[in-house]
């Protein structure tokens, strides 16, 4: 028996949930003890030769298992709904947890691992909180209660099926540690692996170039046989695990047989008793059993433990409700005149100097503003830190005399990630909205003449990474979709910087337009977006200005 104290934490968050899962397996293991009592009930009626007992006992069997079927099917949806909910709040918190400042600019993290974590592993914890936590409960209610009525059936049995029981119970965990430390190495294996294979995905082209994919295969082979090897160690010492339980179970029930026959020779009692002992001793192992196989059926979620709480997935104190008010919409763009960067400083942890010292900003609503610099200047931090990614040092981000919160921003990056879905569906990402909606958010991205020109408008395919449009078009899409959250503030990070001349101007033009109704910040390289922008903060080693052009 394995308590994984994270994840009965996050199940305890839906306490009518695991009741009504937890209770209804009871229920249909009390169906179990009532179908035995009924066929004890028939043999002995067959032995005495009493015909009218035995018709009755076979009705109250097949009555018995028609309500465990009914019971069954509403435990199967309660569980299920309770694996959902934990897995559902798992994985929010861990993605709002993966955007923490450390994460972010953690250079050792791999987008592999993250991904094998937020995906496989959160998914494997279905079955540990559906299947194994109500089967625990059950253990540890129904096995005691036949304990009890064995020992008062006969003494000697209901000794040796508990001693059984324990046995079955506290057996594998002396496996505890090794499984423990196996299964961490199996998940490593595993985040590798993943990590290799999506960085190998995603430098296909250049791998191929470089005439480098031999190698590739040989390095995914490596990774792979060192996860076959990781399995087969956890199975090796699951198999011995497995094998305490089963001796266990069979040796208890083999002695409790004994204890049965012993009974019924020496005449101890009628044949209800003994046909009682041998059937109830069975019963006592079932939820062992299933106890065994929801935890092999599990295992590779509860690998994934240790790296969900890396993450910060199980962060008692954080449920995310912060990030969920954070990310609702500005009831009205139109609430926030003013942007105020007050002497802002930071410095990254393992730097010097700070990148960015005393800076001093207003950026407002009815002008494009624009932040530049050579690079290293600052200016992504700048961003992450009106993100509300990275915390400032010294200073203040205010807005409208308040401070910035990170659900008054929106941000369009500089590589727009596009998913491969339809149009409609890529701008409605964390909101559905109406075809109207979509339509006056796409006039005033400069993007709806050309979704009016694609084969089926809003309901086109976009590929993946939006490979199927040009440059300029995922730039104003993914502007069009920025809109859509209706936040005051905007921030558009070097959206020219792959496009030729007259893209960049159309684009540049679309910001004069949007800025007109709430405040854009952009960051640009290029010198002719910067014509007609009155607003320019300029960051570099020795200075910080503001000017106007």
């Amino acid at each position: 028996m394995m308590i994984v104290h994270q994840l009965w934490r996050q199940a305890s968050r839906f306490p009518g949930l695991l009741a009504a899962s937890a209770g209804l397996l009871v229920l249909v293991m009390g169906t179990y003890v009532g179908q035995a009592i009924a066929i004890a009930s028939a043999m002995s009626a067959v032995l005495g030769g009493q015909a009218g007992h035995i018709w009755v006992a076979l009705g109250a069997i097949v009555g018995i298992a028609l309500v465990r079927l009914v019971l069954c099917l509403a435990q199967t949806s309660a569980a299920a709904r309770l694996g959902g909910r934990v897995r559902t709040a798992i994985r929010d918190r861990a993605m709002t947890r993966a955007l923490t400042s450390d994460r972010l600019h953690d250079t050792t993290a791999r987008d592999g691992t993250l991904r094998a974590s937020l995906s496989d592993g959160i998914d494997g914890t279905h079955a540990y909180v559906s299947k194994y936590i109500p089967v625990i409960v059950q253990v540890l209610i129904a096995c005691p209660v036949l304990v009890v009525v064995l020992f008062i059936l006969d003494s000697w049995a209901g000794l040796v099926v508990g001693l059984g029981v324990v046995l079955a119970l506290a057996g594998p965990m002396v496996w505890k540690r090794m499984m423990s430390r196996r299964g961490l190495d199996h998940w490593d294996s595993y985040e590798a692996l993943s990590a290799d294979l999506l960085e190998s995905l995603r430098g296909m082209g250049t791998l191929r170039v470089l005439g480098d994919v031999p190698g590739t295969r040989r390095r995914l082979h490596a990774r792979s046989e060192s996860l076959r090897r990781a399995t087969e160690r956890v199975m090796r010492v699951s198999l011995a695990e497995t094998g305490i339980t089963d001796f266990a179970i069979q040796a208890g029930i083999v002695a409790a047989a004994a204890m049965a026959i012993v009974h019924a020779v020496t005449g101890h009692g009628p044949a209800m008793e003994a046909y009682l002992i041998l059937l109830l001793s069975a019963e006592a192992f079932r939820p062992i059993r299933e106890l065994s196989r929801h935890w092999h059926a599990g295992f590779l979620g509860l690998t994934a433990i240790p790296g969900l709480d890396r993450i910060g997935a199980f962060d008692p104190a954080d449920d995310g409700s912060a990030a969920a008010s954070d990310g609702q919409d500005c009831p009205d763009v139109d609430c926030a005149e003013a942007l105020a960067i007050r002497d802002l400083s930071f410095r990254y942890p393992d730097a010097k100097t700070p990148v960015l010292d005393g800076v001093a900003f207003t950026a407002r609503r009815g002008a494009l503003s624009a932040v530049v610099g050579p690079s290293g200047a600052g200016k992504s931090t700048l961003f992450d830190l009106l993100l509300g990614f990275l915390t400032p040092d010294g200073g203040s981000l205010e807005l409208d005399g308040r401070l910035l919160r990170s659900g008054d921003v929106a941000v369009v990056s500089q590589r727009p990630v596009l998913f491969a879905d339809t149009v409609r569906n890529n701008l409605c990402v964390g909101a559905a909205r109406t075809d109207a909606e979509l339509e006056q958010a796409c006039q005033a991205a400069g993007i709806w003449t050309d979704i009016e020109a694609l084969p089926h408008g809003l309901g086109t395919e976009v590929t993946e990474a939006g490979s199927s449009l040009s440059g300029g078009q995922r730039q104003r899409l993914a502007l069009a979709r920025a809109l859509l959250v209706k936040r005051p503030v905007l921030l558009v990070d070097e959206p020219t910087s792959a496009l030729d001349s007259s893209r960049a101007r159309a684009v540049v033009d679309t910001l004069h337009r949007v800025a007109a109704d709430r405040i854009v910040i952009m960051i640009s390289h290029r010198p002719e977006t910067l014509e007609g922008i009155p607003n320019v903060l300029s960051l570099g080693p020795a200075q910080v200005t503001q000017e106007a052009s």
